[in-house]
């Protein structure tokens, strides 16, 4: 099913782009193509294949927590422009900035 010029602008709006008309149609166009590949690809018999190794299954670095001195650890928030005692504000993902 091709997507439609209400799809493009959702898809444009939860990606936080601003498209132009001619950008729009052309990444509809795009987009289109990649869905039917995607569609080519889903439907190839993959029964029996072994499964390979994936980036998500490699630990990459550890998450764990170090110490820094204090004068280092008050340099580091004093970069952030917004913030209330040890908690950093950052832009919100999910929802639309506030203009």
């Amino acid at each position: 099913m091709p997507l439609s010029r209400k799809d493009i602008d959702r898809l444009a709006d939860l990606a936080r782009l601003d498209l132009p008309v001619d950008q729009a149609e052309k990444l509809r166009g795009e987009l289109d193509r990649i869905l039917k590949y995607v569609d080519r690809l889903q439907k190839i018999k993959t029964e029996g294949v072994a499964e390979t190794s994936t980036a998500a299954q490699e630990t990459l670095r550890s998450d764990a927590a170090f110490p820094v001195d204090e004068e280092e650890r008050e340099l580091i928030l004093s970069d952030f422009p917004e913030r209330a005692g040890d908690a950093l504000q950052t832009p919100a993902v999910f929802e639309k900035p506030k203009v």
